[in-house]
């Protein structure tokens, strides 16, 4: 089921061991770092391919941030690992050190905590935001204001998000609220008891407005566990990534300027479940945020700067598996594979006896799998592959559990997974693996101080040079 493949080219990897930075003199006021955790160079492509694909053209359709003038490429090793986790990534990217995978904002002892460059920002006055499509107290979004000894701690990092008095934080919501047992005060209080508005409905974040100060802003439509619905499912009255965004810049902008922070936090999560066209639709998703920085920038060209970056590459997605690429195909699927699994669940309950062409019409309803016409037709391999996941299934019964915050386990016999990976099959996308790379990933610049991310450097530089730029060093 898996190809080893060819991922970047072979010129990329002798950037790794030249990379350096520059000293900037130039200023930045107006700071925005977007990261697309797991998003690495092909994540991107394939995104331009599909686009262009619906548009029944042959090659790519650049995404807002595809042209950016300064493109290169960065280094994402942990200390004690060369394949980093998000943690370890994001200490390196928000504060200038390296740590080992799962500590967040601390050293390798755990005796010194780091501070971060929007704590280092906020002391200069400048206005804070942090937002993500995940819980705000993930790895990403709290490697900006928290210091554990593991990432994992979801409540003692929510518990301690209030403490910061950043200015506006945006997404998704606290992952553990009351602790594992709920059993502990709940963290949403303790934020108001710091100081901070809570908004979670449609018309409380349309009534945010500049100069409103500790503002927590979560998306209405979210999972259990914080993290918003997929934006393949389409949930409607969901606020997307970009709204958060746009109302973000509204709510910050001030003459001294501002340092946000963006992940979009669930094409790592796609990226996990080897679902190409989820995290395509993810990856829109945030491009779409993106956009509206730019916006930003050309109304302030000389004072802003745009990153565009990654913490690190998941699954090793590679464009091209021996098959003709065809990523149209990819329109036909309509549903998350953990939505999937989610709805296959009920049917499963409510039909327990269900034959395999009842799942089978299932499938093709929400992946265009054995529609002939679509170009999604199933040969008898195929069918024999998707038949024995059926039966561990439905015959012998084997639990599914489509509720984890993402598939990861896909060596599971199952009608998601292998629905999942025929549709890579078919498309032309390959996979080396569920977890994450050491692949470097691609920054992009726009804006003040552009020229000095044109070197492949590490992830330690980013936060160093913004430092330099926004004069708080």
């Amino acid at each position: 089921m898996r190809k080893i493949l060819f991922l970047l080219p072979v010129a990329i990897l002798f950037l790794v061991g030249s990379c350096q930075t520059n000293t900037p003199e130039s200023k930045a006021k107006y700071i925005f770092l977007f990261i697309g955790d797991g998003m690495g160079m092909n994540q991107a492509y394939a995104t331009e391919l599909y686009l262009a694909a619906l548009d029944n053209k042959h090659g790519n359709e650049a995404l807002s941030f595809s042209d950016f003038p300064v493109q290169s490429y960065v280094t994402t090793y942990s200390a004690n690992s060369l394949i980093t986790c998000s943690s370890a990534a994001i200490t390196a990217i928000a504060t200038g050190h390296k740590t080992n995978n799962g500590v967040l904002n601390k050293d390798t002892s755990l005796a010194i905590k780091y501070e971060t460059i929007a704590e280092k920002a906020q002391k200069a006055g400048y206005k804070i935001g942090i937002l993500s499509s995940v819980a705000i107290d993930h790895a990403t979004p709290a490697g900006y204001y928290a210091h554990q000894d593991s990432r994992n701690m979801y409540y003692e990092i929510s518990m301690e998000m209030p403490e910061s008095g950043f200015d506006y934080f945006g997404g998704g919501g606290f992952h553990n609220p009351k602790g594992l047992n709920d059993s502990m005060p709940d963290a949403f209080e303790n934020a108001v008891a710091k100081g901070y508005t809570i908004v979670n409905t449609k018309k409380g974040f349309d009534a945010l407005k500049n100069g409103d100060k500790k503002v927590f802003a979560i998306n209405p439509k979210t999972y259990p566990k914080g993290e918003f619905y997929w934006e393949i499912d389409k949930v409607d009255s969901s606020i997307s990534l970009a709204e958060f965004t746009k109302k973000g810049i509204e709510v910050l902008e001030n003459p001294k300027g501002f340092f946000m922070m963006v992940e979009g936090g669930k094409i790592d999560w796609a990226c996990h479940s080897d679902d190409i066209a989820t995290s395509i639709h993810e990856t829109l998703a945030f491009d779409k945020s993106v956009a509206e920085a730019i916006k930003f920038y050309k109304k302030h060209p000389d004072n802003t700067l745009i990153l565009v970056t990654a913490d690190h590459e998941t699954g090793g997605i590679g464009v091209g598996n021996d098959k003709p690429l065809r990523l149209g195909l990819l329109q036909h699927q309509k549903i998350s594979a953990q939505e999937f699994g989610r709805r296959l669940t009920n049917f499963k309950q409510n039909n327990p006896k269900a034959s395999f062409d009842d799942v089978m019409a299932l499938v093709e309803k929400y992946f265009g799998l054995g529609n002939e016409s679509k170009g999604l037709g199933l040969d008898d391999n195929e069918l024999a592959f998707l038949h024995e996941a059926y039966v561990a299934e439905f015959i012998n019964k084997t639990k599914v559990n489509p509720d984890k915050d993402y598939l990861e386990h896909f060596s599971d016999i199952n009608i998601t997974n292998r629905a999942i990976y025929l549709m890579s099959e078919k498309t032309g996308i390959g996979w080396t693996t569920f977890g994450h790379t050491g692949t470097p990933v691609p920054i992009r610049a726009l804006g003040q101080g552009q020229e000095y991310f044109k070197s492949c450097i590490d992830n330690t530089d980013i936060p160093k040079i913004i430092e330099k730029l926004m004069d708080i060093q």
